[in-house]
C-alpha cells in the first residue's frame, strides 16, 4: 500500500502538512492490513541532508519500514534545504546496504510528458532507484517517447531498468478532476468529454475501462518496441468517495495481470 505525503508549499517553498506523518499512518495501516507499506516523503522539506538521513533510520531501523517514494519540490527555481531525490536515493541505498537490508526499495517519481525525463530516471536509477511510479496516467502518449528512450540508456550502459508503476485513478466528478490535475495529471480535452459525459456513475465505469485500455496499449507499446523494462501498476484513490471504484478498478486491472 503506497502511502502518499500530502503537502502544501507556501510562496517560499516551506511546507504545509494537511495530514498525519505519512510513516506514522503507514504503521497503523500495516497493524491491520496484511501487505507492504510504500512511505512517500517529500525530501526537499527535510531541513539538511543529516536531517534526512536521521530520518531514514528512524523509519527504516526502528520502525522497519523498508519501501520508499523519494520526492523531491514543486519547483526547480527554488532553494530547498534538504536533499535532492538523487542525493537522497544515495543515502538510503548507503543504509541498506550498510544495514544488510537486501529487501529495501528507494523508489521516485516519473513524470513523462517531462522534457528530459528519461535522462532524469536514469540518473535516478544510477543512483539507486529501484522502481519510480508514475503521475496519474489517463493516455499513453507521453509514454511513447519516454519508455523507449530511458530504456535504451539504460542498455546502452548496462544498467538493469528501474520498474516503472503505471499510476491510475477513478473519477466521479469535476472535483475529482481537479484535484488529479493539481498532482499533475495531464487530461486531454477527449478523456474528459468521454469520462462526464453520461453524469458520475458512468464517470467511474469509463475510467475504470480506461485503465484497463491504458494498460493494455502500454503493454502492446512494449512487446512491438521489444522493451525489456518490468511494469507494474498503482491505482490510487483520490477522494474518500472513490474508495469503492478504486477497490473495482483494482479488482478489474488485477484480471489482466500475468
Amino acid at each position: 500500500m503506497n502511502i502518499p505525503e500530502v503537502v502544501d508549499e507556501n510562496h517560499a517553498g516551506r511546507p504545509y502538512y494537511r495530514t498525519m506523518e505519512a510513516r506514522e499512518f503507514a504503521l497503523r495501516i500495516r497493524e491491520v492490513v496484511p501487505a507492504d507499506v510504500i512511505v512517500n516523503k517529500v525530501v526537499v522539506h527535510l531541513p539538511s541532508r543529516g536531517a534526512f538521513a536521521r530520518w531514514a533510520r528512524e523509519t527504516t531501523v526502528e520502525r522497519a519500514i523498508h519501501n520508499y517514494v523519494l520526492v523531491g519540490g514543486t519547483s526547480s527555481l527554488r532553494h530547498y534545504p534538504g536533499p535532492g531525490v538523487l542525493e537522497a536515493c544515495g543515502i538510503l541505498s548507503h543504509l541498506f546496504r550498510s544495514r544488510g537490508i537486501e529487501e529495501g526499495l528507494a523508489g521516485t517519481i516519473a513524470i513523462p510528458a517531462r522534457p528530459g525525463e528519461a535522462e532524469r530516471l536514469f540518473a535516478k536509477t544510477l543512483a539507486g532507484s529501484r522502481f519510480a511510479t508514475t503521475q496519474i496516467l489517463f493516455d499513453t502518449e507521453s509514454l511513447r517517447e519516454f519508455l523507449p528512450a530511458y530504456v535504451h540508456l539504460c542498455e546502452e550502459f548496462e544498467v538493469p531498468p528501474a520498474t516503472l508503476v503505471i499510476s491510475v485513478a477513478p473519477v466521479s466528478d469535476a472535483h475529482d478532476l481537479e484535484f488529479v490535475r493539481w498532482l499533475g495529471a495531464d487530461v486531454p480535452d477527449v478523456v474528459e468529454d468521454r469520462l462526464f459525459h453520461e453524469g458520475p456513475e458512468a464517470a467511474k465505469n469509463q475510467s475504470i475501462k480506461l485503465a484497463m485500455t491504458l494498460w493494455k496499449e502500454i503493454l502492446a507499446l512494449r512487446r512491438s518496441r521489444r522493451l525489456r523494462i518490468p511494469l507494474g501498476l498503482n491505482v490510487e484513490q483520490v477522494s474518500h468517495h472513490n474508495l469503492d471504484a478504486a477497490v473495482e478498478m483494482a479488482g478489474a486491472l488485477s484480471s489482466l495481470l500475468d
